[in-house]
């Protein structure tokens, strides 16, 4: 899905604008010269293009925000606001942070083939985006192995916008000499010792389930440090975790249109029995990327 450098911008100052919102007094209007400005409105101004409500005491029941749009707005901007605004205007009140996770795949779930090569399974569009979603996010979270085979960098190299923080999982010491700048925390169940830290970098030590750290207890002392938000990018262990101990929000599937046949599952987790045993996607929405197909769905 491409997009207009305007609407990018917009979801941009979306993001900053909410940073400083009091959601429980005040809302986000979108005005028709793409501006956006703290509002007091309870219906939509003749300078607006969308209003954006927040639910002060936010349940599970029904989403946190809502909007009211006016036939002004343009049908793709609407649609783009449908797919990104959520990784945007989380709730800073929950008790955990807002979980999401990004595949590129095969139509038969491969990841990379049996020797780990896995470059371009998602096309140029999908790469972009998954840029797009880091810079909205406040952090990125890898596993340890992911971070050692594929030396990710972790930034937002292909768009405008700021790096997110980076979270890496690793029960062993990482060689660090080629992180990139900016907020980084090391999170493990061991007391690892490094004999040199880059600037900003800290070390997490968390208690252990049988060798892993239980996702939720990750999630309390991230969101502890003002994390609010986080793309899960792997490896398939980490993803695993989050789904099966229930703490992962949403989920995005990039499905290219080749098949493997053998290779690395982009999701393995416990074997069923029963077809009432599976992960349901809830309220799947799906859009053209290029020559794929992207599924985007809360779990």
């Amino acid at each position: 899905m491409k997009i207009k450098t305007k609407y990018w911008e917009l979801l941009l100052a979306i993001k900053n604008s909410y940073k400083v919102l009091d959601p429980k007094t005040a809302q986000l209007l979108i005005t028709t010269d793409y501006q956006v400005e703290k509002s007091q409105d309870v219906k939509l101004p003749e300078n607006g293009l969308a209003l954006l409500f927040f639910h002060p005491n936010h349940d599970t029941t029904y989403p946190f925000y809502y909007i009211i749009y006016s036939d002004l707005l343009p049908k793709k901007l609407k649609k783009i606001l449908a797919l990104y605004l959520d990784y945007i205007l989380v709730n800073h009140d929950s008790e955990l942070p807002f979980a999401c996770a990004h595949l590129a795949q095969t139509i038969d779930g491969k990841i990379a083939t049996n020797s780990g090569k896995s470059k371009w399974i998602g096309n140029e569009e999908n790469l972009i985006h998954a840029h797009r979603v880091r810079a909205l996010v406040d952090a990125i979270l890898v596993g340890g192995n992911t971070f050692r085979i594929d030396k990710p960098r972790l930034d937002v190299r292909l768009v405008k916008g700021e790096n997110p923080v980076k979270i890496i999982l690793a029960n062993s010491v990482l060689e660090l000499q080629n992180l990139s700048e900016g907020k980084t925390y090391l999170c493990s169940t061991n007391e690892l010792e490094y004999d040199h830290l880059p600037e900003k970098t800290e070390v997490i030590n968390l208690q252990s389930t049988n060798g892993f750290i239980h996702s939720k207890d990750l999630l309390k002392a991230l969101k502890d440090r003002g994390i609010h938000s986080i793309l899960i990018e792997g490896g398939c262990k980490t993803l695993r975790k989050f789904i099966e101990e229930g703490t992962l929000s949403r989920i995005e599937f990039h499905t290219a249109p080749m098949l493997f046949g053998s290779g690395k599952n982009g999701i393995e987790l416990e074997e069923i029995n029963e077809l009432s045993e599976a992960f349901y996607l809830k309220n799947p929405q799906y859009y053209k990327f290029g020559n794929a197909i992207m599924t985007v769905s809360n779990l």
